[in-house]
């Protein structure tokens, strides 16, 4: 799969980012920002302004500080948000979208399958992006 250039963030909360998750990002072949959500004077909204996709490691349970991480990145973006876990729970899984994920992953999925998710993202982030705002209008009965 090719996808004109596009920058990812990806965001953690170790030190470094999950040896899995790097690997995966392997596949993408793109620009990638890594950011450690867990030191909070990282963390500026405008960063993400120019991002196509956001990539979020939530290995154990969305914690409130990751909860907090994701409101102040939708502060500065409306890019699509994909969390990634390390197993399928709909808890988890219910949780990462109301906290404002867009998709949220199990790393136990085909990554072939991940990618190809997160590059229709990023295709309908740039669809939405290129076209005018729609407006609806009720008919007139």
């Amino acid at each position: 799969m090719e996808l004109t250039p596009a920058k990812i963030a990806l965001l953690h909360t170790g030190q470094r980012p999950n040896d899995k998750v790097l690997r995966l990002l392997a596949r993408f072949d793109l620009q990638t920002i890594h950011v450690n959500v867990s030191a909070t004077d990282q963390l500026n909204p405008d960063q993400f302004a120019d991002c196509d996709l956001i990539l979020f490691e939530a290995f154990d349970r969305i914690s409130n500080e990751n909860q907090a991480a994701l409101n102040w990145i939708r502060m500065g973006s409306r890019a699509p948000l994909v969390m990634l876990t390390n197993g399928v729970r709909p808890e988890r899984t219910i949780s990462g979208l109301m906290a404002g994920a867009d998709a949220v992953m199990s790393l136990t999925m085909s990554w072939d399958v991940i990618v190809a998710h997160c590059y229709a993202l990023v295709r309908r982030w740039r669809l939405r992006q290129d076209s005018p705002s729609c407006t609806f209008t009720t008919a007139q009965h």
